[in-house]
């Protein structure tokens, strides 16, 4: 099994007892959705209450993983949107971001279940991880939305639809153009 399998293999089992719906979004989605992208980290979506979050991160450590950070670990568990960990025996990188509602609930509502190294993981709908790769907005996340345009599994009306409500929401005016402009690319 590789890296990415053992971490998965791990991992999943304890997000399935621990969260109340999670799932892999990310250059690791991107990649099982058929838009391959070297990457040597995890990005996982976890919806979970704050009291039982101590827990999970607790069996986490029983399994391997560690704070990538251990000076702002118990800040990070107590304020952050983000808990960083590192899989000791892969040596990979994990960024556990702690679901809020809106987009992660829409998200977790339409997650597949996907093999990934002999893994079976929640994995967001190409569509959700348009939606996401567009409000990071870095060069490698517009990559990563013209390759998933070429899948034909997105959506373009809804991602167009959720795009305005958070442009709205944010006060923004750039994610739409964003997009357009790699569709128009991307065809």
């Amino acid at each position: 099994m590789s890296a990415l399998g053992d971490l998965l293999g791990a991992l999943a089992p304890v997000l399935d007892r621990h969260a109340e719906g999670w799932f892999l979004f990310g250059a690791q989605a991107v990649a099982v959705r058929g838009a391959p992208r070297a990457t040597q980290d995890v990005d996982i979506t976890v919806k979970i209450a704050r009291a039982r979050l101590p827990m999970l991160i607790e069996e986490t450590q029983t399994i391997g993983f560690a704070p990538r950070f251990p000076e702002l670990a118990e800040e990070l568990l107590r304020a952050g949107a983000v808990i960083p960990l590192t899989h000791q025996p892969s040596h990979m990188d994990v960024d556990l971001v702690l679901a809020g509602s809106g987009l992660e609930d829409l998200a977790l509502s339409r997650t597949t279940r996907m093999a990934l190294d002999g893994v079976s993981v929640p994995v967001a709908h190409a569509t959700d991880l348009v939606v996401m790769k567009v409000l990071a907005g870095r060069g490698k996340d517009l990559d990563d939305v013209r390759s998933l345009l070429a899948t034909g599994e997105v959506d373009r009306d809804e991602v167009l639809d959720l795009l305005r409500q958070l442009e709205s929401a944010l006060g923004q005016s750039d994610l739409m153009p964003r997009f357009l402009e790699a569709v128009a690319e991307a065809d």
